[in-house]
């Protein structure tokens, strides 16, 4: 986990507006991608904001201490659950800013869909940004910066 330069900040500011998930002058929603193609049973997405670590545990849901990391592997791989992607399909299917084809297709994912986990290679490259921990209060995170891409798979309920 490192701190984002600069540059960065800024290029992830531009790729959020260009995709309509920036707030205010500095600021995007967490957690947003895109679907770069879809298949069969699997997605291929790309995130075009930072997607911070979970704020509970896994396997018992206890909130986690700071600085809030991902789970690993015992190989190092990150754990993206697929309890987590559900989460992340509920919310987009509320988002206003989210087209309302793509909100009912996040919606169905949500509710009719088992999502695999997904695991990232141990040597993805991780920011530390600011956001809220289980309380809301604001905490260091470790997170995928965008640009990060991975593949979902899917499985019809």
């Amino acid at each position: 986990m490192r701190k984002p330069t600069k540059e960065e900040a800024d290029a992830w500011l531009s790729m959020a507006r260009e995709h309509g998930v920036a707030g205010g002058e500095r600021s995007f929603k967490l957690g947003r991608f895109v679907v770069e193609a879809a298949e069969e049973g699997t997605i291929h997405v790309k995130f075009v904001t930072p997607v911070p670590a979970g704020v509970y545990t896994e396997r018992t849901l206890e909130p986690k201490a700071a600085p809030l990391l991902f789970e690993r592997t015992s190989a190092g791989e990150i754990i993206l659950p697929g309890r987590w992607w559900v989460s992340m399909f509920e919310a987009l299917s509320d988002s206003p800013e989210v087209p309302a084809d793509q909100r009912q297709t996040a919606l169905h994912a949500s509710r009719h869909v088992q999502i695999d986990d997904v695991y990232l290679p141990a040597d993805t490259d991780t920011i530390e940004i600011m956001a809220p921990d289980h309380k809301g209060e604001m905490v260091p995170n470790e997170a995928l910066k965008p640009g990060t891409r991975c593949t979902i798979r899917l499985q019809a309920n």
